[in-house]
């Protein structure tokens, strides 16, 4: 999936995918995960003067989508597996 520019576009590729199959689940599961760590990162500079590195910041994203992928393995070993894979790769 390329990443669009725009808002619009974006809004509408993200409406495009099937939430019900584990490429759309992943999708919107990074965009919620990217939004809400911004969100907070952007708090904390504002209310409490505190910075964190990009590096830092894609870590953190990169740990949540992990944890919750892996939250998916009791449920549905095939589907967590399917998201790990693409999400390593």
């Amino acid at each position: 999936m390329d990443p669009q520019q725009q808002w619009n576009d974006v809004t509408a590729q993200l409406q495009s995918h099937n939430s019900r199959n584990w490429r759309g689940i992943l999708i919107l599961l990074t965009w919620k995960s990217c939004i809400s760590w911004t969100w907070q990162e952007r708090n904390s500079r504002l209310h409490r003067n505190t910075f964190r590195s990009v590096d830092g910041l894609t870590r953190l994203i990169d740990r949540q989508i992990r944890d919750r992928i892996l939250s998916y393995r009791d449920r549905s070993p095939r589907l967590s597996s399917r998201m790990m894979q693409q999400w390593l790769s």
